[in-house]
């Protein structure tokens, strides 16, 4: 009886390790590029990078923290930045649900802003382990009706919500309650295209990423690796090169393109407005 006592219990132990395994393998699996495509049940692609609707059943409710959502989708992958408005509103209409009603974003307010609703941040964690950070375009966010608002001064973070849209809200939101939390991945790919269609540059410096003088395959691979850029402006004869967190192309802001004959757009290819 103490063998068969000893050999059940150690049975079970190797499965129950097992099943951890499995789970962990599963997990493992899914936060990557390629898991983020074949799961098109909770993902969206557009240009390229795959933003992945992630929820672990394990969690409970209120977890992660805005903090341990940071390190979710990593190593393959980062917390998403919003790269455009109907990106976060698919997010909003397609995934959040009743049952998993909100999931993070990357989007932090400085806390040197106070009570403030302003000073807020794209700010997201990078394999690297570095940080990217861009001023979000606040136009280019479907936020809820109301926010961002820094009620009680420290909703320094954000997050969308069910049939809601983007709000701030506490780094941990025990405080409102008890809710089930997903977090939004973004996953870039290897390679990707950037199609030269026209001719003009952005006048509005808020949607500048970055500028800098250099040759246009490194515009292009400056564009490529920013989890921000969706079009670029090239000036063959200055080197001069400017890379965007906007399109051109984009009804919201083609209204701010300057028609200049000297720079070429290169715009990331597969893009949804």
């Amino acid at each position: 009886m103490v063998c068969f006592s000893k050999c059940s219990s150690f049975i079970g132990l190797h499965i129950l390790q097992l099943i951890l395994i499995y789970n962990l393998s599963i997990s493992a699996a899914v936060l990557t590029y390629d898991g983020c495509k074949s799961d098109s049940a909770n993902s969206y692609t557009v240009g390229g990078w795959c933003f992945l609707f992630y929820h672990n059943s394990s969690w409970a409710n209120n977890i992660p923290t805005a903090d341990g959502a940071q390190t979710v989708c990593l190593p393959h992958g980062n917390l998403a930045v919003g790269v455009t408005y109907k990106m976060l509103d698919t997010f909003r209409t397609k995934f959040t649900s009743v049952s998993i009603h909100d999931a993070w974003l990357a989007l932090v307010r400085n806390a040197s802003a106070g009570s403030s609703a302003s000073g807020l941040s794209w700010k997201t964690l990078l394999p690297s382990g570095e940080y990217a950070m861009f001023p979000p375009i606040m136009s280019n966010i479907p936020w809820r009706s109301g926010e961002p608002n820094n009620n009680g001064g420290t909703e320094n973070y954000g997050l969308v919500t069910y049939n809601g849209g983007v709000i701030d809200v506490y780094k941990d939101i025990a405080g409102y309650g008890s809710s089930s939390l997903a977090v939004i991945c973004q996953f870039a790919p290897q390679k990707w295209t950037y199609t030269q269609r026209g001719h003009g540059r952005f006048a509005v410096p808020a949607v500048l990423i970055a500028q800098m003088n250099v040759s246009i395959v490194s515009c292009l691979y400056q564009c490529h690796i920013s989890v921000f850029c969706i079009s670029l402006a090239f000036n063959p004869t200055t080197s001069d090169c400017q890379i965007y967190a906007v399109s051109p192309e984009d009804p919201r802001f083609s209204g701010n393109v300057i028609a200049d004959n000297t720079y070429e757009w290169h715009i990331r290819d597969g893009m949804e407005y």
